[in-house]
């Protein structure tokens, strides 16, 4: 079936797997952010859309943590 995939183009397939898995990763950790307004999690989508895999990282590096800690869940 993948007889003809040398490495490199391996190495892109996995790749881009793995942005996608990322990607993927962020909405659904976007939309489950206890702490997060709506208007908050609509801006991270956003963003996430627009730019995926650098939205995706700032996400888990920056946006999260400020989603997630500090102030009771807003209603």
């Amino acid at each position: 079936m993948f007889s003809n995939v040398d490495g490199g183009h391996a190495l892109i397939l996995l790749l881009g797997l793995a942005a996608f898995i990322l990607f993927i990763a962020a909405l659904v950790s976007i939309i489950k952010a206890p702490r997060a307004s709506t208007a908050e999690k609509v801006i991270w989508v956003l963003v996430v859309l627009i730019l995926p895999l650098l939205g995706s990282i700032v996400w888990f590096v920056v946006g999260k943590r400020f989603a997630t800690a500090g102030d009771p869940p807003r209603a």
